[in-house]
């Protein structure tokens, strides 16, 4: 039929509309489990003589002022919970010491007990407790087979850490677009001027190639 979708009705169906009279709670019609769903009812808009839309479907809530509404479903399995003692009050205890009488306090004296260990009446944190071991794994497994060798200090005070003059530095002419450039690229440096060269002037002197002969 025209406008009622066909998997709610089909042609030769037995279904029982009607836009003038009201079917009784029992009969299946169209809107019959809507119905069902409703129950129950303080007042049901379908039956009487004449419809008074002031009256309220269910009268069991709009006449409670004192707060005493039934609980609902969820409410009533939710309190099975009170009834673990985990959700008991606790009662709270004073400790014997804290941090007001903690130096009135004689932890160290005799008590014919260990002080550290099994027997101690008091837990105490290993001699080595929070030691930081700086000590590296390449230090500890290759040592020298040598008794009597002293290596050599990490910072001899004797001469001069002079090893970045052998170190290559990128070209400013060859490796102008090169991504390890140093500093900020705002301008081209072709001084010829670079980070290690107080260092080989210190290691490689000058020297005049041409004979004083011919000079």
């Amino acid at each position: 039929m025209a406008g009622v979708p066909d998997y709610i009705e089909r042609k030769g169906s037995l279904f029982l509309r009607s836009n003038h009279m009201n079917y009784g709670r029992a009969t299946l019609n169209s809107n019959w489990h809507q119905a069902r769903e409703a129950e129950p009812k303080d007042y049901d808009i379908s039956l009487g003589d004449e419809r008074n839309l002031c009256k309220a479907t269910y009268n069991r809530i709009g006449d409670v002022t004192d707060g005493s509404l039934n609980k609902t479903t969820y409410q009533d399995h939710a309190e099975q919970t009170n009834l673990k003692k985990d959700f008991e009050e606790q009662v709270v205890r004073t400790p014997m010491m804290n941090m007001n009488t903690v130096e009135h306090a004689h932890l160290d004296r005799d008590l014919s007990t260990p002080q550290r260990g099994f027997g101690a009446v008091l837990p105490r944190h290993n001699p080595e407790y929070n030691k930081c071991h700086l000590e590296t794994t390449h230090r500890a497994d290759y040592q020298s087979p040598d008794s009597e060798y002293t290596p050599v200090p990490e910072k001899p005070a004797d001469f001069p850490d002079l090893s970045a003059a052998y170190r290559k530095c990128n070209s400013q002419f060859t490796d102008t677009a090169d991504y390890r450039r140093p500093g900020r690229n705002t301008w081209q440096d072709e001084t010829g001027v670079y980070a290690n060269t107080h260092h080989k002037r210190q290691v490689i002197k000058s020297t005049n190639p041409i004979p004083p002969q011919i000079s």
